[in-house]
């Protein structure tokens, strides 16, 4: 019993060493812990910390936040970031739309913002999110106006697209009602002789000859006798219809 017992576990004993030395394993693997396989990998150490990500995430999107000078707009033609980006220049100078070809479009886009999405080359007041068309921004009006002629500049010359356009002039048409805008007028002075019938070229003017003579203007107004020839032939058409003359009783 005990012999073979001892001849089983010799068995084993070299069925384990030929297994070990058929299927050897590569030399890294020899050289590498086996725990070291089934270890996780470790991710390099970082500071969190709570109160930077909720400072971040209360910051919103540029192209989100809303303008601060939509409540008072005639503050932003006068403070530092719109004279350092305009100048002394008007929104639209310098705006060229993009387009494709040599000729430009006679008509501008109907509107830059659909929902939201934006066009590529937006308007000069769609494209600055601090511009408003309201009318006691009468700064921002002005460059709109020639000071000439104080007609509104059409779109093709200053760029903005129709549905700004058309805010524009009723944000001047308010203005003027409430007197913040001036309103061109042309003065006409009127004189009296313009409206007196007694004027030199109405009183002295000749009468045509044709009423000296008192005759027809032209000569086929006057009375021309028909031949015998028609005369008998509407006789002959129209006899059913005609009574003949008779003479005094």
């Amino acid at each position: 019993m005990a012999a073979a017992s001892g001849a089983m576990l010799l068995r084993n004993i070299m069925g384990r060493l030929l297994a070990r030395g058929v299927f050897r394993r590569p030399f890294w693997v020899q050289n590498t812990p086996s725990t070291f396989l089934l270890r996780p990998k470790q991710l390099p150490f970082r500071i969190c910390s709570t109160e930077a990500g909720l400072a971040e995430a209360a910051e919103p999107a540029v192209h989100e936040t809303e303008s601060r000078f939509k409540e008072k707009p005639w503050e932003y033609l006068e403070s530092e970031e719109y004279i350092e980006r305009y100048g002394s220049n008007p929104v639209w100078f310098g705006y060229r739309r993009n387009h494709k070809g040599q000729v430009p479009p006679q008509k501008t886009r109907k509107t830059c913002i659909r929902g939201k999405h934006v066009c590529g080359n937006p308007c000069p007041i769609c494209r600055d999110q601090n511009l408003f068309l309201d009318y006691r921004n009468v700064k921002l009006l002005e460059q709109f106006i020639c000071s000439h002629s104080g007609i509104t500049y059409h779109p093709t010359q200053t760029g903005i697209c129709m549905k700004k356009y058309k805010q524009l002039t009723n944000a001047i048409q308010q203005a003027q009602d409430h007197g913040l805008l001036f309103s061109h007028t042309p003065f006409i002075s009127f004189r009296g002789q313009d409206y007196s019938n007694q004027h030199p070229a109405v009183t002295t003017t000749p009468p045509s000859p044709a009423l000296l003579k008192k005759a027809a203007w032209y000569d086929w107004y006057d009375w021309q006798q028909p031949s015998e020839k028609k005369i008998a032939l509407m006789r002959r058409i129209y006899k059913n219809y005609l009574r003949e003359e008779s003479g005094p009783p």
